[in-house]
């Protein structure tokens, strides 16, 4: 979209992304990208994986199964561009799926 004068205007929910990446990536806590990562993946999903850190665009999620990190690493080309069609596709560069 944009509007009169050329300038894009981004939708609402990639803007707060946004804002939600640079406090993430500010803080190092991948918790501050909590809500994004439940858009993305869904409720039942999210029951079981929550982000912990975010370094260098980097997000590492941590995993309450190792069949849900084996289910997440097989979806993460997808569930990577979900994120990044919500964030921006400079902000998370990569997923790391971790289990204890």
């Amino acid at each position: 979209m944009s509007r009169p004068g050329g300038r894009a205007v981004k939708p609402a929910a990639s803007a707060l992304g946004g804002l939600l990446v640079q406090v993430a990536s500010r803080s190092g806590r991948g918790a501050a990208l909590a809500g994004v990562w439940r858009q993305v993946v869904g409720e039942t999903v999210a029951r079981h994986s929550v982000p912990r850190r975010f370094e260098a665009g980097m997000l590492v999620v941590a995993c309450d199964a190792a069949q849900w990190r084996d289910s997440l690493e097989a979806q993460r080309p997808a569930l990577l561009a979900r994120i990044q069609a919500v964030v921006g596709e400079a902000s998370v560069r990569s997923l790391v799926f971790q289990w204890p």
